[in-house]
């Protein structure tokens, strides 16, 4: 699909990952609807004025039918992230799973032509494995659970009225604008002059992968000619936690010393995924290594 002057929408478009996958579309000329149910404006910059924002929940059947209408794709990343539906599992329900129904009954109603669905390595669970995308399901949280859902629901809705899909299983993303996770949360604690705490003894490993590299997996995917797939979106590189904190006091110039807490329960002793099959059926792969990426974070906290 040709993405210039076609309307795109995105779901919870102005969020971490969501805001660049909306400058990627810019970029390729789209026409861009971003519906949201907290705004983020900020997170656009002066793109905004070129993005019409919805404010609305994907639990609204009748509100994203609107936003879904005169759209050739949808990018559907609106989500409740991983500790917010441990924390409200019901909640994680209605938003990640019945939303998703929502937003897939409304693109097929509008004859979108295809979505793009944001999933998660989670949906693997805890393996010891380097997965590809024929390793088995093994989701033991409930975040993993309903991204195991949102995924079987394409599936059906492929199955019973066509709808061209592609399923991306994010690794471990990072990048500029994140709220959370493991490397915001320990630069934040480093230049604030605290040191970071590493639950055990570090070595529990993942695949970081810029947000920057995931936004453009996305743009490739609605573009391609490629559905019906699931697809890892991973850089490869695998570091552990320890690691990841001693770059980020090396990048920062710190001399905190890091601190183990051997109380803490790991919940992830590894998680790498390969993207071979993004390289073969998209021609992706990640641009950015670890210390350029690292460095754009560290950049865009200091400003």
């Amino acid at each position: 699909m040709d993405l210039a002057g076609q309307r795109m929408l995105v779901t919870g478009g102005t969020g971490f990952i969501g805001s660049f996958v909306v400058e990627r579309l810019l970029e390729e000329g789209a026409d861009v609807v971003v519906f949201d149910a907290t705004p983020q404006p900020a997170n656009l910059g002066e793109l905004v004025r070129r993005v019409k924002i919805v404010e609305g929940d994907v639990r609204d059947v009748d509100a994203v039918a609107r936003a879904v209408e005169g759209a050739a794709g949808v990018f559907h990343m609106a989500v409740l992230p991983l500790g917010p539906t441990i924390a409200e599992p019901r909640l994680g329900l209605e938003v990640n799973v019945v939303g998703t129904y929502n937003v897939l009954e409304a693109a097929q109603k509008a004859g979108v032509r295809k979505v793009v669905f944001s999933s998660a390595s989670s949906v693997y669970g805890d393996t010891d494995d380097t997965m590809d995308e024929s390793h088995p399901l093994g989701a033991r949280t409930m975040y993993g659970a309903s991204k195991i859902a949102g995924e079987y629901l394409l599936r059906a809705f492929a199955d019973r009225d066509g709808l061209d899909y592609v399923t991306l299983r994010y690794m471990n993303v990072y990048g500029p604008r994140q709220a959370g996770g493991l490397v915001m949360s320990v630069l934040r604690r480093i230049l604030a002059g605290e040191a970071p705490v590493i639950a055990g003894d570090g070595s529990q490993s993942f695949d970081f992968v810029h947000v920057a590299d995931v936004a453009d997996a996305n743009v490739r995917a609605m573009a391609s000619d490629v559905s019906g797939v699931e697809l890892n979106v991973g850089s490869g590189t695998e570091v552990s936690v320890a690691e990841i904190v001693r770059r980020l006091i090396v990048l920062t110039g710190s001399d905190v010393e890091p601190q183990f807490d051997h109380s803490q329960r790991v919940l992830m002793r590894r998680r790498v995924g390969s993207s071979e099959r993004a390289r073969e059926l998209l021609g992706w792969s990640a641009s950015r290594d670890l210390e350029s990426g690292l460095s754009d974070v560290v950049a865009s906290v200091r400003g």
